[in-house]
């Protein structure tokens, strides 16, 4: 019998984030599938120091960035690469 896995759990999340790629680096991500132009920025990220390839991303859209009052989301990295894959984010050259 295999061992039961339970969705969503951190210890799955956990293992998915190992297996992905690496915590993104602060800065402009732009989406290159639809819609194509959108913006985000990643404020910070904070990594688990407990518990290996767990961080989490602190993210925001790019036109809220400067507003002192917006809020921003705050990913794991399943989330975190849900976002990247639907929208196709990459890493920009320079806050736009």
């Amino acid at each position: 019998m295999g061992q039961a896995k339970l969705r969503g759990s951190r210890e799955e999340r956990i293992a998915q984030g190992k297996a992905r790629k690496r915590p993104p680096e602060k800065g402009g991500y732009v989406s290159t599938k639809n819609p194509i132009g959108m913006r985000f920025v990643v404020e910070d990220v904070t990594l688990d120091e407990d518990e290996e390839g767990f961080f989490l991303v602190q993210v925001i859209d790019e036109s809220s960035d400067d507003d002192t009052s917006a809020l921003g989301d705050e990913l794991d990295p399943e989330e975190w690469f849900t976002l990247v894959d639907r929208y196709g984010l990459v890493k920009s050259e320079a806050k736009m």
